[in-house]
């Protein structure tokens, strides 16, 4: 008999990104990009970093981390339009940034303050952008699949600029959401800024972990409120107050032990995406999210039974999520368990009927557990939703 297909576990969880491809990308660039430089007593340029001019004038946001790198060598922080947007020849005179206004370690985010820089025009989401009474405007909802645009610091042959789509959102219990974003041009993003199509400023790129995926980068919503509580003070000068934040910082809150876990893809990095994950939980407590990262995990490298009890839970966290009962079949399956699988896919079609991958996969179960006339049943359901995946189920499956 035939088995079950374990790679459609990971096919389930990309229908929605796969469903977007087709809408154009977001355009770029961005005109609210900036380039902040430190310069030593010789006015010699020690680092550059990527930066942002918000929709007030003389304040700046930038990343915490590469923005302190090296504090003890440079006496000057200066900002200027980011050239590499702008082309040559356009730049203009650097800004000199004079005060610290806020050090986010949870967000790698810092809030400068640089007397004489203008307001960006470009719009900050829920800011009433286009509206004459300046009212405060809600935020568009984020979907999976949403085009977004990057902004990087410079690596190699990359752009600054890159296009960048919204792969998974995710919940950290009283944190920031974390916001999971695909990189198609595989040049990953150790710092940045995330905007929306309309070039709205919507999150700041959490540091990657070491030998993190490319493919991939985690970003945090920024806060209003705060840089706007932050904005109506009085700062420090840039010389004492800015200073680097330490490793635990960044990486132990719940939003940087999910970062780092959802970057280490690799098979031979499942341990460490592990110990992260029960990092969290332990903060936060588990959640079907979590269970069905961990569970995915442990099912593709083997340790099956683990993967099983992870989806069993995920899904009586939360019954309406399709995906775990999904995933859940497709381990049972497996594992050989095929009276149990066929009971997952059921029940994963009585939430969403039309999933095709259900389908394919109950099939593949009914067959295996030599159920021929219902696995047709589900062949002639499938070819109502998708002909071409049905075609290839009965090319699989020998009646």
């Amino acid at each position: 008999m035939p088995p079950l297909r374990a790679a459609a576990l990971a096919a389930g969880a990309l229908l929605v990104l796969d469903a977007a491809a087709a809408s154009p990308l977001a355009p770029g660039p961005t005109t609210c990009a900036l380039e902040l430089s430190a310069r030593d007593a010789s006015g010699n340029t020690v680092l550059q970093t990527v930066a942002y001019a918000l929709d007030r004038p003389g304040l700046v946001l930038a990343p915490l981390s590469p923005a302190a790198r090296l504090r003890p060598r440079w006496q000057r922080l200066q900002t200027t339009p980011d050239p590499a947007l702008l082309g040559p020849g356009a730049g203009r005179a650097p800004i000199e940034v004079t005060e610290v206004l806020l050090q986010d370690p949870s967000r790698d985010l810092v809030l400068l303050r640089a007397p004489g820089l203008a307001a960006c025009n470009a719009g900050w989401e829920g800011t009433g952008d286009g509206r004459p009474d300046g009212a405060e405007a809600a935020p568009p909802a984020r979907a999976e699949g949403e085009a977004l645009i990057g902004i990087r610091n410079r690596d190699g042959y990359r752009p600054r600029v890159f296009q960048a789509r919204l792969d998974q959102m995710i919940a950290t219990g009283a944190g920031p959401m974390l916001l999971k974003i695909r990189i198609p041009d595989g040049g990953g993003a150790a710092s940045g800024f995330v905007l929306d199509r309309h070039q709205h400023l919507i999150g700041s790129i959490l540091p990657p972990p070491p030998g993190g995926d490319r493919l991939f980068a985690c970003a945090v919503p920024i806060d209003r409120r705060e840089l706007d509580l932050a904005a109506s003070g009085a700062g420090r000068p840039v010389s004492d107050a800015l200073a680097a934040p330490s490793v635990e910082e960044v990486s132990r809150t719940p939003a940087g032990l999910w970062a780092q876990a959802l970057l280490l893809t690799r098979d031979d990095q499942t341990d460490q995406a592990l110990r992260l994950l029960d990092a969290v939980a332990t903060l936060t407590g588990e959640s079907d999210l979590l269970l069905m990262e961990r569970g995915v995990r442990r099912f593709r490298i083997g340790r099956t039974d683990s993967a099983i009890e992870d989806f069993a839970r995920a899904a009586q966290f939360n019954p309406r999520r399709q995906l775990a009962r999904f995933n859940l079949g497709v381990a049972l399956g497996s594992a050989g368990r095929y009276p149990e699988a066929i009971e997952a896919f059921r029940r994963a079609l009585e939430i969403d009927p039309r999933h095709a991958q259900t389908h394919y996969q109950l099939a593949l179960a009914l067959m295996a557990a030599h159920q021929a006339d219902r696995a047709r049943e589900e062949c002639d359901s499938l070819e109502r939703i998708d002909p071409a995946l049905a075609r290839d189920l009965r090319t699989a499956l020998v009646f």
